[in-house]
């Protein structure tokens, strides 16, 4: 018996010597390495026309997942306005409300607040056609949750850059409609062109 407890003895010395030394790992990174992409970036620049991505950090994961899901529709957002105002601009339609009485026949111009109702009206629209392809997690030393999304139109460049004119031609006049028409190849590839830019 008492040597089955000199043997157990011995055997906690030996594990104790050998693992008693911690490595800590440094958070810092040594000046000019490369640091890896995060996995959700890399996947909207292999297809940013159709994708959009979005970061945050909180205590609770499920809020950083939303307010990252947040980031990502707001992203889209803000390209499918920028598509909607340059492809307009690009084939000369007029984003102008009239704004006078009868009498006086007048129109006051304001294009740029027109255009950003416009594009923020066709982008909530497209935005429905959206979903998460891809979500990343960290758990951070300060306790609190990193999370990434990656989020896709459900279709392709071509299937997104028509709902966004079919979206422009439901919110402007006969005459541009047509202007649209006869520059159809035009508009389209300034939407892409636009979307595409990271």
């Amino acid at each position: 018996m008492k040597l089955i407890k000199i043997f157990s003895l011995l055997a906690v010395l030996i594990m104790a010597t050998s693992c008693g030394s911690t490595k800590k790992v440094s958070n810092t990174t040594p000046y000019g390495q490369k640091l890896e992409e995060e996995t959700c970036i890399s996947l909207y620049k292999k297809k940013p026309t159709i994708r959009a991505y979005g970061m945050a950090t909180h205590f609770k994961e499920s809020a950083a997942t939303s307010l990252a899901e947040a980031q990502a529709r707001a992203m889209f957002a803000r390209k499918i306005e920028a598509a909607v105002l340059a492809a307009t601009e690009e084939v000369a339609v007029s984003l102008e409300q009239y704004a006078g009485g009868i009498a006086d026949g007048q129109s006051v111009s304001d294009q740029s607040a027109e255009g950003n109702t416009y594009g923020t009206t066709i982008a909530q629209q497209v935005l429905h056609n959206t979903h998460t392809i891809e979500t990343s997690r960290y758990f951070g030393d300060n306790r609190q949750f990193t999370v990434y999304v990656c989020m896709e139109y459900k279709g392709t460049d071509s299937e997104l850059a028509s709902q966004i004119e079919s979206s422009v031609k439901e919110c402007i006049s006969q005459e541009d409609r047509a202007r649209i028409d006869q520059r159809h190849d035009k508009f389209r590839e300034r939407i892409l062109s636009v979307l595409g830019q990271q």
